[in-house]
């Protein structure tokens, strides 16, 4: 039912007081392994609460390639492209706010270009490769299809990025991502049907060419935001593949952000029954 044509990554977390001066130090207070990859997190949240999640991707021949489809619920179809599978280092402060640094390896190589499913997520692969794969892999696709550019294709001029867009249903970013694009929302909505816009703690909303929603953050003690986009991602798209009225959809992607912020690691989710438990009192 549900696809992601997205990097498969191993995210090594380590935890800090506060990032350095540069040419300082700082020490390292405690360190953790993780599963990652934006849209791998996606599909993974999914599955974990009994959606049928796929993910196809790119490996290495190393043990973070083994400890990626252990530790990954969505089934896995994955092409071996490099010796070494594609690893994060992710520094997080005491507020809870990260940097990366990325090793793409077999993430630099994607594959797969025609992919069945009913909903169809892309996310950007560390690679120079990906956006001409990722094209085509859209234009291939009769899925209803989901974009979430990242920094990676945010970045990029519009023009460029139009190219992929008149082949997108959905675009899924950040507030900083949209500002990124340079462009006014009406420019997007010209390609795509729904416009969804994170804004972290000021909340989320959707706009479409007919209307305008938003729904407010709830608010919690942030100890780590690796994958709150993902969270509120899955949580956004779950409601939707139920036909939920967006409002409610953007309340449950603001619920799954929320609590992911709260807890440590970017596969934090909330369980089926936390997830219908929410959605009964709302739906009051």
């Amino acid at each position: 039912m549900f696809s992601v044509h997205g990097p498969a990554l191993v995210d090594y977390f380590y935890f800090i007081d506060k990032y350095p001066e540069k040419g300082k130090n700082t020490l390292i207070k405690s360190f953790f392994k993780s599963a990652g990859g934006a849209g791998a997190n996606v599909a993974h949240n999914l599955a974990k609460i009994g959606i049928d999640a796929k993910i196809f991707t790119s490996i290495g021949r190393d043990d973070d390639a083994k400890f990626f489809l252990e530790n990954t619920t969505a089934e896995v179809y994955a092409e071996v492209t490099h010796e070494k599978t594609g690893k994060v280092l992710v520094f997080v402060d005491s507020s809870g706010e990260r940097t990366f640094f990325i090793e793409p390896n077999a993430s630099e190589y994607p594959v797969f270009k025609k992919i069945k499913c009913k909903y169809l997520y892309v996310d950007p692969f560390p690679s120079k490769k990906s956006f001409d794969v990722q094209l085509e892999v859209l234009k291939n696709s009769e899925a209803f299809k989901i974009l979430n550019p990242c920094h990676i294709y945010s970045s990029m001029e519009f023009e460029k990025l139009k190219d992929m867009l008149e082949f997108v249903d959905m675009l899924i970013l950040s507030h900083e991502e949209l500002k990124e694009l340079k462009v006014d929302f009406k420019e997007i909505l010209k390609f795509v049907d729904y416009l969804i816009v994170t804004k972290g703690a000021e909340g989320s909303e959707c706009i479409t060419s007919e209307a305008s929603y938003y729904a407010k953050a709830f608010k919690t003690k942030v100890v780590d935001t690796t994958g709150a986009g993902d969270a509120f991602a899955a949580g956004f798209i779950y409601g939707f593949m139920r036909e939920l009225p967006i409002e409610i959809c953007l309340k449950l992607g603001n619920f799954c952000g929320a609590y992911k912020v709260s807890r440590i690691g970017a596969r934090n989710f909330p369980s089926f029954e936390e997830i219908e438990s929410f959605l009964a009192k709302i739906l009051k």
